[in-house]
């Protein structure tokens, strides 16, 4: 099986990535890499001349480009970016001393819209829905997320609620539910629909829209879970979060090869 030219740029711009983030080593290595990395699954769906496109194509293109979209606003100011080394911050005190930017809630808005594509390319290219999958998928999902602490996290953490020891500002508690019933509605399509034409285990629809949805747990833990005293994250942690999205947006991508 040949590698792609997008899936070469993603393997050797995901590691650099992580170590340019790892410790606020460098903010420009950051930036460049993550921009590189979402170009490289944006790219991988414009390999298709235009004129070929599919309303299927159209509607994955624009997820992928909301999703670059949202990467770019992700991306933090350098300010943000050294704090990032120093801040020492406990669980009682993070939510009142981290301000959550209006960079990120666009990027979240853009990811929300990006999933809304997914959500249609999946139920508009399938050759049947089966609604039991679609509301147990939907409702496991965001029952996972209240317990987890992604929805409206009660206080303190335990194995029965909140684990990821989440601390959301109250003002944004809203804007991470509606996020939460977006990329839940996503993950739900992509389960509960059967593609037009068949395709690999590594093309599937629903591998990416997980492995998504699993990257935004780490996403989720890094913008609002209690940090540790030296306020950094590990090489290994960062990386695993990052290979989680981009290769499931590259999978999502993949599900375009003929």
């Amino acid at each position: 099986m040949s590698i792609s030219a997008p899936a070469w740029l993603l393997l050797g711009s995901l590691p650099l990535l992580a170590l340019s983030e790892w410790n606020s080593t460098s903010y420009t290595g950051t930036a460049v890499f993550k921009m590189l990395c979402s170009t490289a699954f944006l790219s991988k769906s414009l390999l298709l001349p235009y004129a070929e496109w599919s309303g299927y194509h159209s509607l994955i293109a624009i997820g992928l480009g909301f999703s670059l979209i949202g990467d770019f606003f992700l991306i933090p100011s350098r300010r943000e970016f050294r704090e990032l080394k120093h801040k020492a911050l406990t669980p009682d005190d993070s939510c009142a001393q981290r301000s959550v930017s209006i960079s990120f809630q666009v990027g979240i808005f853009a990811f929300a819209a990006a999933h809304v594509s997914y959500s249609l390319a999946f139920l508009q290219n399938s050759g049947s829905v089966s609604l039991m999958l679609f509301s147990v998928t939907f409702l496991g999902t965001l029952g996972a997320a209240r317990w987890l602490g992604v929805v409206y996290p009660q206080r303190g953490s335990s194995l029965k609620h909140n684990p990821l020891n989440l601390n959301i500002p109250i003002e944004l508690r809203n804007l991470v539910f509606f996020y939460a019933v977006i990329i839940g509605t996503m993950f739900a399509a992509a389960t509960s629909t059967s593609p037009l034409a068949p395709v690999n285990l590594l093309n599937s629809r629903a591998i990416g829209a997980a492995m998504f949805v699993l990257s935004d747990l780490f996403v989720a833990r890094n913008a609002f879970g209690s940090l540790s005293p030296s306020g950094s994250r590990g090489w290994i942690e960062i990386f695993v979060g990052y290979a989680f999205y981009f290769w499931a947006q590259m999978v999502i991508a993949s599900t375009l090869d003929p």
